[in-house]
């Protein structure tokens, strides 16, 4: 076993995928991390549904071949009944679409591959207490019969939702409870189900060990019986779940909390919280696992901004912008998911709430949920207009050999941006037809290349991309730019409407 430092640059609380790969991150930019987990590994543990993302995000960490297990689950196919009470939709599986695995054994895969990294360990521990210091936390750890004492400039809480107390918590939506269980299956049913019903929505999965998990989502205030009767019941009612009731055992059932929440403070003097103990997801969207890891990659960033200048204030701010986006991008989501079940028009409580939620930031008012409640009740989410796809060659031929310029209601604002491995300060591009600021478009800055372009030839602008990005990427960036009219010919915006 390694020696353990007294000092580090950063300590991670819990071994959980988001702190992992923070910690991963961080060791790579080359410092000295240490970590720890109060429960002994493998442990079990649900969230076994990975979204599809989650390869990217492996691949980047170097760590694909985690996933490459034959006993993991892939190209699982789904039925669902969601906006049509009659009609079960039939989702084929997909190629590289979402996985299933046995978090027990991947979580210990990925927490060992990390300490191969140079991850410093202590487990299992149990935080006694954190003291702020100028500059760092003292943090006294109890393990085995142990206690330590170390110092870190830097502390990431990843426990989860044990990482939050009660009160630190805001809530984003309605108030939620899972009830679940598993059935052995033999590999029998091998398809996903969601099914929406007046008391909430039923997901099902076949998940590792021959087992098939099934879960219900419901308000609280619906669970006035025990929860195997209420399991039964709600499942009874269904198309896709009513074969499985007599196969549940009331022994295996579990409950817990699944409310969305988003932590009050959750920058406080380099204490910073990471995954759900940020910022809990609705368990509708099923890729909580991938967007924490993908948080904790943008987290490393402002860390390693912060570790190189603590004094300055670019890495909590560019935090919690990440975070308020996140936030309200999915709280928007999800609603409108929720909109468009059938069971929305049967005015039930639990549909009720979640059509018609207001974020309410009176209990929990910090500066951070003021920034967030400006952000969740004035701007929202701008979501994807749903247009054709025009083929990239019509528009090229259209466009080859005319002058263009940027659109009269093109305008730049300075964002946080990432460069090599630091927050920096970028202009951005805005325009109406853009989802939100962008400063880059497959990987080229729009700024610069924006700035010259008024009066060049297609054609020409084509061939000077070439140079550098080739000839595919330089047609589908082009297309891109002339027909969401971020381009436009000869400064007349009607004319340009009228060739597309």
């Amino acid at each position: 076993m390694k020696r353990l430092p007294e000092t580090f640059d950063v300590f991670i609380l819990g071994a959980g995928p988001a702190g992992l790969c923070a910690a991963i991150r961080l060791l790579e930019m080359g410092y000295t991390v240490g970590m720890l987990e109060q429960e002994e590994f493998p442990r079990p543990q649900i969230g076994e549904s990975l979204s599809p993302g989650i390869r990217n995000i492996f691949e980047y960490l170097n760590a694909k071949h985690l996933l490459e297990n034959p006993a993991y689950l892939e190209n699982c196919a789904a039925k669902v009944i969601w906006e049509n009470k009659e009609q079960v939709y039939n989702r084929p599986a997909q190629s590289k679409g979402g996985i299933i695995v046995d978090r027990s054994k991947l979580d210990l895969d990925l927490l060992e591959f990390t300490v191969s990294k140079g991850l410093h360990i202590i487990q299992p521990g149990k935080l006694k207490q954190a003291l702020n210091s100028e500059n760092s936390w003292l943090l006294e750890i109890t393990a085995s019969l142990d206690e330590i004492k170390i110092s870190s400039k830097i502390v990431l809480d990843a426990r989860g939702r044990k990482g939050t107390l009660l009160k630190e918590r805001m809530p984003i939506a309605p108030s939620a409870v899972a009830v679940w269980t598993h059935i052995e299956t033999n590999s029998v049913y091998n398809e996903a189900l969601i099914e929406a019903v007046e008391e909430g929505w039923l997901w099902g999965s076949p998940v590792c060990g021959d087992l098939y998990r099934i879960m219900t989502f419901t308000d609280p205030i619906a669970l006035k019986k025990n929860s195997e009767s209420h399991l039964l019941e709600v499942m009874r009612k269904t198309k896709l779940f009513s074969p499985f009731a007599n196969e549940i055992r009331g022994e295996a059932i579990e409950t817990c909390s699944v409310t969305s929440f988003v932590n009050q403070n959750p920058w406080n003097n380099g204490f910073i919280k990471i995954g759900e103990a940020a910022f809990t997801l609705d368990p509708l969207s099923s890729t909580g696992v991938e967007k924490a890891m993908r948080f904790s990659l943008q987290v490393a960033i402002a860390i390693n901004t912060y570790l190189k200048d603590p004094d300055s204030p670019h890495p909590k701010d560019f935090y919690e912008e990440k975070l308020i986006e996140s936030v309200v991008s999915h709280a928007y989501w999800t609603a409108d998911y929720y909109r468009n079940a059938w069971t929305s028009h049967e005015k039930t409580e639990f549909w009720t709430k979640r059509t018609n939620f207001q974020l309410d930031v009176s209990k929990n008012e910090t500066d951070f949920t003021l920034k967030l409640e400006k952000e969740f009740n004035t701007n929202g989410i701008l979501f994807e207009k749903k247009q054709e796809p025009i083929p990239v060659d019509f528009i090229l031929y259209r466009f080859w050999n005319e002058e263009i310029v940027v659109s009269p209601h093109a305008t730049f604002k300075t964002v946080y941006a990432i460069s090599k491995d630091s927050i920096v300060l970028k202009e951005a591009l805005l325009h109406p037809n853009l989802e939100r600021p962008s400063v880059y478009l497959d990987q080229i800055e729009l700024f610069p290349f924006l700035k010259n372009i008024n009066g060049k030839v297609v054609s020409s602008i084509a061939a000077h991309l070439n140079t550098t990005i080739g000839i595919e990427k330089s047609k589908k960036i082009l297309v891109f730019l002339l027909s969401n009219h971020l381009l436009v010919v000869d400064k007349k915006e009607q004319e340009f409407n009228h060739y597309l």
